[in-house]
């Protein structure tokens, strides 16, 4: 069943035929970057670079949740994870961030590359998650990648306020048991804080998690490269990251 459900769901473009849409969106994050890194207010900056480029609530968000500072990204940037050494250390994942952010590439919705390395979904689904078919593809998705890992430990987190998140739990339980790989799945009032920043590596594209984070995993990146998982993406990690 779980192998099945990685063929199922096809994507699109998120400007596909719209090329001044496009230009106005990278144009507009080129001085939102700007902006930063003369330490401007976030809110104050993508306001004025939104109106000045007639941009409207998606690609204000795609900015929101894509552009940092030069000073930001590079700090996230060093913290993130590379290769496979996160394999013998415990990790612990957000799990509500990276579960959306898999189906949000699997049901063709656009995501966003940050220049702070992170990719992220831009829906905002996360008040209205509901468990559907492409659940259980998001989760054999995922759980493939982390079986050709061998991950040491993998605890995921869920949001225990929102709506389905026993259920969701409960999907990954029977996964790591499935597949094999040590690990728990339970709900959390508040899961960040219950992540042992300093333990362990924190798999998620959380901005106050990556920040706090020792450090950090793109799981969902991961799984979808793994995969070889075409998705929308909207890159900004290209076109305005630092160099390291």
């Amino acid at each position: 069943m779980w192998a099945e459900r990685m063929e199922e769901f096809t994507i699109g473009d998120p400007f596909s035929g719209d090329a001044q849409g496009r230009q106005a969106v990278f144009a507009a994050a080129a001085d939102f970057y700007r902006f930063q890194n003369f330490g401007y207010p976030r809110k104050s900056a993508l306001e004025w670079v939104g109106n000045r480029h007639g941009l409207n609530a998606a690609d204000r968000q795609l900015l929101h949740r894509g552009v940092f500072s030069r000073e930001r990204a590079l700090m996230r940037l060093g913290k993130r994870c590379r290769g496979a050494s996160w394999r013998s250390e415990p990790v612990v994942v957000d799990g509500h961030n990276v579960h959306i952010t898999l189906e949000s590439a699997l049901l063709g919705r656009p995501l966003v590359r940050a220049n702070d390395g992170a990719l992220r979904d831009t829906a905002g689904l996360s008040a209205r998650f509901r468990v559907t078919d492409a659940t259980e593809a998001a989760v054999a998705l995922l759980f493939h990648c982390l079986k050709a890992f061998s991950p040491r430990e993998v605890v995921f987190l869920f949001d225990a306020p929102m709506s389905h998140s026993g259920i969701l739990a409960a999907c990954y339980r029977e996964a790591l048991a499935s597949f094999g790989i040590p690990g728990e799945a339970r709900t959390a009032r508040v899961p960040e804080r219950e992540f042992p920043y300093e333990r362990a590596v924190v798999a998620g594209s959380d901005r106050a998690v990556l920040d706090q984070a020792r450090r950090w995993l793109d799981l969902a990146s991961l799984a979808l490269g793994f995969a070889r998982c075409p998705h929308v993406c909207v890159d900004f990690f290209a076109f305005l990251a630092p160099r390291t």
